[in-house]
């Protein structure tokens, strides 16, 4: 097997795992930074077109940490999105208030994300793999 072949297998592999780390990494500092929770109000639903997938909605909220207003948009969410006036948990950083996120919501965003991107990146990685092993033999 060429070496050329190897190192584009692994680098394409390698290219869509530092996505994965990288998502993964915010999504865990958000859960290690935002420890505070309170209730939250959608005060109104963003959309915004993406392309052949349709429609995304992005829920903004507003919600009050000792006595401050804060508004934020939460992540991308194509099914139950929430009813402008519902009241919903948001976890906010108690050093930082302005950061937050929806539990449930924006966590199960970063889960996919994280998982899509890391499967695309083992497939060249498992394709050289196997390249490899059958040329051996």
């Amino acid at each position: 097997m060429e070496l050329g072949l190897v190192l584009t297998l692994c680098g394409l592999g390698v290219a869509f795992w530092i996505p994965a780390l990288i998502i993964a990494f915010i999504s865990h500092g958000k859960k290690k930074n935002c420890t505070m929770n309170t209730i939250g109000l959608v005060i109104r639903i963003n959309s915004r077109s993406s392309g052949d997938s349709g429609l995304n909605f992005y829920p903004v909220y507003e919600y009050y940490v000792n006595g401050i207003q804060y508004t934020n948009e939460g992540a991308s969410i194509q099914h139950h999105v929430p009813k402008v006036g519902t009241r919903i948990p948001v976890m906010y950083n108690p050093a930082k208030p302005k950061q937050s996120y929806i539990p449930g919501y924006d966590n199960k965003v970063y889960k996919i994300l994280t998982i899509v991107f890391g499967i695309i990146g083992c497939i060249p990685i498992l394709v050289c793999i196997g390249i490899f092993i059958f040329t051996c033999l």
